[in-house]
């Protein structure tokens, strides 16, 4: 169901339509071939004339499968019979014209052949039926509003105020009034723990006493490899203590992996009631944790269980309605008795009457063949061996967290590699199941990846400078503080940002450009992903020996001839809260 109120100029249109016998807003789907559209649907046929169409037309954008509001006229379409008869049951859209878009719908309002005589002939603009009703319109145009307004109250994305506070209270979230402190809590990954650990939304903690409780304001996912982060906590009523730094240790509920908590800053008080936005996101959140019986309550309830690295989900796999697919990805060396702990937490949350089938991802044997090269004349014969299995180390990593059906490039793979400033270029090829090595692989539908190992070392090159003076690298260090959008992740977030600045850096080399945080900020901008706090991210470059810091508008660094620019480490400090 849809609601959008009429204006008033469509109002007044649809009750003169009315008085004077014509029918107003009947609908027509347009069919998706040429030719005329029987306008069999219609309740009066056949017609005398259209007094009003309105439907969609294309608006140019090619992602753009809505289309966008259009009224045609008369020089976009004709009246005609789809028999040769004289009565007019069809639309005919002229050559050149404005044209619907296929399977859209038409909304028509016309005058029958067959009309009872009009009980008032006078509407024109003064007259006393005309003056009514268009005071009529007007209330009407007033009451339709209002009824947006009731009807966008009862949703999350668009009600407001008390409105809101009774749709989130509805999975049991409360707005957060002035006068309740709050805390930022680190949660610190446990030492030898891997995979992705997932901390619920409403996540209690308290200091050694017990006196003063918080609880965590959304939900949290430290991703494999990442050992810390923060996220807001407030207290659980007002008169709870704003705490001093390092007092809020103790989880109420243990979580698996979690190693430790605490509030590395003192609490502070807010001073105004939590906003709309704030507490909408609070109750997306809420949403995974309280609801049953939906894809997202089962994939993150899976998710949230230590020992799953991801899930894949498909409704009515076999054309049947009323059954799921599940494909589990386990981690590599998984205790089988995941397995019945993932059935337990499906028949937990699946609804009522659906039949869930579960299974295992099937897995894409994938070899690797690495080529690399290296800075100047290499390193020592006993450093090799080490760079190497460092080198397969991290694009394991990189492989292993791919989802069932994704992608790994040629370019993350080769950035994963030359974060080490000793390489200078690497070329990756993969072949799956015994296939031709490619450059880029996509996995199948529903299908992980089973990496095989050791990773073959095709080549080790040295860096051929001919004869000129030996190549050097600065090496780049970034701290950037950033306001994450809703679903990305930091690691995520942070690999993006490592291959843009990389590219970035290596255009400047290529054009001798300076290097400076404006020209950064603008080749890593998405907008979709995060934003960016410019004014405190900070760069440093440390190059021959020299430390050179820069910051927003200060300091730019040019590179020195036969000199690149490496991307040692990405810092990305995650500010919650931000729009």
């Amino acid at each position: 169901m849809n609601f959008k109120p009429r204006d008033y100029p469509a109002i007044v249109r649809d009750l003169l339509t009315s008085l004077t016998k014509g029918t107003v807003r009947e609908t027509v789907t347009v069919p998706g071939v040429e030719g005329p559209i029987i306008l069999k649907e219609l309740a009066n046929r056949p017609l005398r004339r259209v007094s009003h169409l309105q439907g969609k037309v294309s608006s140019g954008d090619e992602n753009d499968t809505e289309g966008r509001d259009f009224r045609f006229t008369s020089a976009d379409f004709e009246l005609i019979s789809s028999t040769g008869g004289e009565e007019f049951d069809a639309i005919r859209f002229r050559e050149g014209g404005n044209r619907p878009l296929p399977g859209s719908e038409l909304s028509v309002n016309y005058f029958p052949v067959n009309i009872d005589p009009m009980p008032v002939t006078d509407l024109n603009v003064g007259s006393v039926v005309r003056t009514i009703l268009e005071s009529l319109a007007v209330e009407l145009t007033l009451e339709e509003q209002l009824l947006e307004r009731v009807y966008k109250s009862a949703f999350l994305e668009t009600a407001e105020n008390q409105s809101l506070d009774k749709v989130v209270a509805l999975v049991g979230v409360k707005r957060i009034p002035s006068g309740v402190p709050t805390a930022k809590i680190r949660f610190v990954r446990a030492t030898g723990t891997v995979g992705r650990i997932t901390i619920p939304v409403g996540t209690r903690m308290s200091d050694v006493e017990g006196k003063n409780l918080y609880q965590t304001v959304a939900p949290l996912i430290l991703e494999p490899g990442e050992s810390s982060r923060e996220i807001n906590a407030v207290g659980i009523n007002s008169k709870t203590e704003a705490v001093p730094a390092g007092a809020l240790t103790r989880l109420e509920m243990m979580i698996a992996g979690v190693g430790s908590v605490t509030n590395p800053t003192e609490a502070w008080t807010r001073s105004d009631p939590e906003t709309d936005e704030s507490l909408r996101r609070r109750a997306r959140g809420a949403l995974h944790k309280a609801i049953r019986g939906t894809l997202d309550a089962l994939k993150f309830g899976i998710l949230s269980i230590e020992g799953v690295q991801d899930v894949a989900l498909q409704e009515f796999p076999n054309g049947v309605p009323g059954e799921v697919k599940i494909d589990v990805v386990y981690e590599q060396n998984a205790d089988p008795a995941l397995q019945d702990q993932v059935q337990r937490r499906i028949d937990e949350l699946r609804p009522a009457g659906i039949r869930v089938l579960l299974g295992q991802a099937a897995k894409t044997k994938v070899t690797v063949q690495v080529e690399i090269t290296l800075a100047g004349t290499g390193v020592p014969d006993a450093d090799l061996e080490p760079l190497k299995k460092d080198v397969e180390a991290r694009l394991a990593e990189f492989l292993g967290k791919l989802s069932p059906g994704g992608v790994a490039r040629q370019a993350q793979m080769v950035a994963t590699v030359m974060s080490d400033s000793r390489i200078v270029d690497a070329k990756i090829e993969l072949s799956a199941d015994g296939g031709p090595q490619v450059d880029k692989l996509e996995l199948a539908t529903g299908h992980a990846i089973d990496l095989t190992r050791p990773f073959s070392f095709l080549q080790v090159k040295t860096e051929d400078t001919g004869g000129s003076a030996l190549a050097t690298t600065a090496e780049v260090d970034l701290t950037l503080p950033v306001h994450l959008e809703p679903g990305v992740t930091q690691s995520e977030l942070e690999q993006t940002i490592r291959l843009a600045a990389q590219a970035h850096m290596n255009s400047l080399v290529t054009s001798a450009t300076p290097y400076s945080i404006d020209s950064l900020a603008a080749a890593i901008r998405d907008d979709t992903r995060f934003t960016l706090i410019r004014a405190e991210a900070l760069s440093i470059v440390e190059s021959q020996g020299r430390f050179i810091q820069l910051a927003d508008q200060l300091g730019e660094y040019t590179p020195q001839p036969n000199e690149t620019l490496h991307l040692r480490d990405v810092i990305l400090d995650v500010r919650e809260g931000g729009n």
